[in-house]
């Protein structure tokens, strides 16, 4: 049956049906937004292969220690936040920091960055380049560490674009990251870590 015929069916099966009114208020979802964002993007963050641990400030030190704890070297992009208590928790867990240029985030074990947004849809983060901050830091290290304040994470891509005009004017380079690199290009075969980080954890510290 062509698409003529099968509508024209349609139509006249559906002649005097009368359609249900539309609800006043829609119900609210994770993508309209619910309050539950963190439990969305740690969700869909662990999908990809990722994870993410939600953390106050008072105790982000502590948490950096266990969660990087047998990284010899690190890279930390020039702009984190609560960046005093990143640095701190990586002192403890005993790790050596390396200038965060291309070199040294060949060379590092971990790289830290912060994130202009996280998307709660997707379990995305939106990563920004500017001077002084160069895309090395989240890409060439085997473990990429992503510190992001909670009330940075939107629901979906609509609020995601609502910003961009915004957040471009500001950078050179704007990257969504959801999880570790992965491919299957060779016989569908799924391997991470070939064109980027393996591993990706994100510290959602509390507002």
């Amino acid at each position: 049956m062509d698409r003529r015929a099968f509508l024209g069916v349609v139509r006249r099966r559906l002649a005097g049906v009368a359609a249900p009114d539309l609800p006043s208020d829609l119900p609210p979802t994770f993508a309209t937004g619910d309050g539950r964002l963190f439990d969305r993007f740690a969700a869909e963050l662990e999908i990809a292969g990722g994870e993410a641990i939600h953390v106050r400030l008072d105790e982000l030190s502590a948490r950096v220690a266990v969660r990087v704890a047998g990284c010899a070297t690190v890279v930390v992009a020039p702009v984190v936040d609560h960046r005093e208590a990143v640095l701190e928790g990586l002192a403890h867990a005993g790790c050596r920091l390396l200038e965060p240029g291309r070199d040294g985030a060949a060379r590092a074990d971990l790289g830290v960055t912060g994130a202009v947004l996280g998307v709660a849809a997707t379990g995305s983060v939106l990563l920004a380049a500017a001077q002084g901050a160069p895309r090395t830091v989240g890409l060439l290290p085997p473990f990429h560490l992503v510190v992001l304040p909670e009330d940075r994470l939107v629901p979906g891509f609509e609020e995601l674009f609502e910003q961009m005009p915004a957040l471009a004017a500001r950078s050179s380079n704007l990257v969504l990251v959801t999880g570790p690199s992965r491919t299957a290009d060779i016989e569908m075969t799924l391997v991470r870590g070939v064109h980027g980080p393996g591993r990706v954890t994100v510290l959602v510290v509390a507002a």
